[in-house]
């Protein structure tokens, strides 16, 4: 209701306590079940009354203090469950996967709650995958009839579709693909509310995007989009319009730019990472679109969100959209020095793929610029880092030998003048899809 006013802790007190009148206790029951920051405070007010014995409940207030109660027990069982996996995560890979699958005591929703935040937040993907696969386990050992068939299958699907996505990471194409089809196996004996397959969706479009098949991943997205419109899921929708923004940024800059307007209308405000990431694809869309004025004041308006984000890799994206910015704003030698200074602070913080895509970006920048020589200077860079590069660094030996070749093929292209001002946008695709794994061909920059 417009103006209408919040609660307070005396006055919940004494709700609590049995001293409010009938109209007052519905008014303020209808009040906490749609504010968040009130309902957080009866929480309070119900402690602090349980604890003088004095807890009397009238009307739709005994609603409220069962759901405050389900609502407690269940962050109990998540922060039971957080202390049961740190018992579990010290065991062997065997005994771990043993101890999952036999103990009924784990197979909670708290614990597969736990299991996938902490796939989420795994460094290394190999050590996500082990994770969601032990989420898979839980997931498909949920008791019934407390969980329904319905249900189990579609926690299922989104444990298999995080399996897909760890193993995309490790550049496991067919193995992802076998995590996608159980997916999808599970998604046809689920609810079939749109959500779980929007989400398998998802996960293969990302698939195809790293295999190249651009048009394919766009399909996916789109379908998904339209499943998330369609169950009101209007973050996850804003999160895919993210992805099919950023898919397009290099082909179709115009229409990622429609769509990128379109996801910053219905991103949450309590999502800066989102925000952030949604309004650099914006920008990024300016400056190619020929207007890096307003990705200027843009890129300044994000100050204080990126502030929020200490993090290398982000600091580093916002200094390499300040040095696109200084060169679409016709100051190419300012530029260039921030260039060179991001390139130099991606080996330092052991960013070697973003190292070899920004080394792809900066000899398009000279040869845009007609300085064949520098060019040719970040292919022999190019072609030594790689030479230095172990396993350690997420490339294996055959993909960076192919790399070698790549850009030396680039380097001769450029002496012999066959090399066209896309090869930037053809090399950066290359390294993206095949860092980890050599591509059956070689990607041509020719005329």
């Amino acid at each position: 209701m417009h103006g209408e006013a919040h609660e307070n802790l005396a006055g919940l007190r004494r709700l609590f306590a049995g001293e409010g009148a009938p109209a007052e206790i519905e008014r303020a029951a209808a009040h906490l079940t749609g504010c968040r920051p009130c309902w957080l405070l009866a929480a309070r007010a119900l402690a602090a009354q349980r604890a003088q014995g004095g807890v009397v409940l009238h009307g739709a207030l005994r609603s409220i203090a069962d759901l405050h109660e389900m609502e407690q027990a269940r962050l109990e069982e998540w922060l039971e469950a957080q202390a049961t996996w740190a018992d579990v995560r010290s065991l062997g890979m065997k005994a771990r996967r043993d101890k999952v699958r036999l103990t009924r005591s784990l197979h909670t929703l708290a614990f597969l709650e736990v299991l996938l935040e902490e796939g989420a937040g795994a460094a290394p993907p190999a050590e996500g995958a082990e994770f969601f696969y032990l989420a898979l386990l839980v997931a498909a050992q949920l008791p019934s009839p407390t969980f329904s068939v319905e249900l189990k299958n579609d926690l299922c699907a989104d444990c298999c579709a995080e399996i897909a996505n760890a193993r995309r990471r490790l550049a496991k194409w067919p193995a992802a693909r076998d995590a996608l089809q159980k997916a999808g196996q599970y998604v046809e004996r689920g609810k079939r509310d749109g959500v779980v397959e929007a989400k398998v969706l998802c996960m293969a479009a990302a698939l195809e995007a790293d295999l190249g098949n651009i048009a394919e991943a766009g399909r996916l997205l789109r379908r998904a989009i339209d499943l998330f419109e369609s169950a009101s899921q209007t973050f996850l929708k804003s999160k895919t319009l993210a992805r099919l923004a950023y898919l397009l940024l290099d082909t179709e800059p115009a229409e990622s730019l429609r769509i990128i307007e379109q996801c910053l209308l219905l991103i949450p405000p309590e999502n800066p990472r989102l925000i952030v990431f949604a309004e650099s694809i914006k920008i990024d869309c300016l400056m190619v679109l020929g207007a890096p004025q307003e990705a200027l004041l843009r890129f300044y308006g994000l100050k204080a969100l990126y502030e929020q984000f200490r993090e290398p890799f982000i600091q580093l994206r916002r200094r390499f959209t300040a040095a696109r910015l200084l060169e679409y704003l016709g100051r190419p030698q300012k530029a260039e020095r921030l260039f060179h200074e991001v390139i130099a602070a991606d080996l330092e913080h052991g960013l070697v793929k973003d190292f070899f895509l920004d080394l792809a970006y900066l000899f398009g920048f000279f040869l845009r610029a007609g300085r064949l020589s520098e060019a040719i200077t970040v292919c022999h860079r190019a072609t030594e880092e790689l030479s230095h590069l172990d396993r350690e660094e997420g490339s294996e030996e055959p993909a960076r030998e192919q790399m070698q070749m790549v850009w030396h093929r680039l380097e001769e292209g450029v002496k012999a003048g066959t090399v066209e001002l896309g090869a930037t946008t053809v090399l950066r695709n290359y390294i993206k899809t095949h860092w980890q794994r050599p591509a059956s061909e070689l990607p041509s920059f020719q005329r």
